[in-house]
């Protein structure tokens, strides 16, 4: 099966072409997409210079955020390939070496598997898999006084101790998925600009009864949101939260009405604080 690499660009050209010249001669790899998602004219045409046997690029007319850009990538290739493995990048990741790849790839190939991911290290921590979050925790996770109380979406260190631990979610950072399993999961949600696309792909993946893996033994490096902290102010990024955040909860959650309202007020209170900042 072929093994693509699909990256999604937004104003950030240097760390794309770092993330490319990382992995341009990897064996692995039959081919590189990048999707841009409507950057500035410097950027595209920075992009548009690209060259190379395995890259091709694509450029959006408007953004259509992370989840709307992988799904423009994924049906590219999907109508190429017809069945491959897609692996799903930000552009301010670095991949250490192949053979890393090629660990996560085997992993895929597992029919049980349907989500793989490595160990991240981000601004000086290692981040793995997550515990899905429930209504109750972001509700109090919201709220500053409360939010160290509530830190209890992470696993112990006991769970990493073998070559693979199941996770409920991982991050959407960077990802292994098959094209198979991208289509049973009628792709990424569209729904979300940004944020939570993570809790939405594992949910779904889990209803498949598919396993969701973290491989211990491999990590990567991520230079933690670039892209977005270069375009999005502070307030911008918490009020994009927020509603995928309630989008998440309404949808794939069966919360009351009480507790929506909760969420609600809990959220508008984070957003207050984060303007008096």
């Amino acid at each position: 099966m072929k093994n693509c690499f699909l990256i999604v660009n937004y104003n950030d050209y240097k760390s794309t072409k770092h993330l490319i010249d990382n992995i341009n001669n990897f064996e692995c790899l039959s081919e590189i997409v990048v999707v841009d998602n409507s950057s500035s004219e410097e950027e595209i045409d920075l992009l548009s210079k690209l060259n190379g046997e395995k890259i091709n690029i694509i450029f959006n007319d408007s953004n259509l955020g992370y989840s709307g850009a992988i799904n423009i990538g994924a049906r590219y290739l999907i109508d190429k390939y017809k069945k491959c493995n897609i692996i799903v990048s930000n552009s301010d990741i670095v991949i250490l070496s192949e053979q890393d790849l090629v660990k996560l790839i085997d992993t895929l190939n597992d029919p049980k598997i349907g989500l793989v991911g490595p160990q991240i290290l981000e601004k000086g921590n290692i981040l793995r898999g997550r515990k899905d979050c429930t209504v109750n925790y972001d509700i109090f996770n919201n709220l500053p006084v409360f939010r160290h109380f509530f830190n209890n979406s992470d696993y112990s260190e006991n769970h990493y101790i073998n070559s693979f631990s199941l996770v409920d979610v991982i991050s959407t950072c960077f990802f292994l998925i098959s094209s198979e399993t991208l289509q049973k999961i009628n792709y990424m949600d569209e729904n979300v600009f940004l944020y939570y696309e993570d809790y939405i792909m594992c949910n779904k993946i889990r209803n498949l009864g598919l396993d969701i893996v973290i491989c211990n033994d491999v990590k990567i490096k991520h230079i933690f949101s670039v892209s977005v902290d270069k375009n999005y102010k502070n307030v911008s990024k918490k009020i994009m939260l927020r509603d995928s955040m309630m989008y998440y909860h309404s949808t794939y959650h069966d919360i009351n009405f009480f507790q929506k309202r909760l969420l609600k007020l809990s959220s508008y209170i984070d957003i207050l604080m984060s303007k008096k900042r």
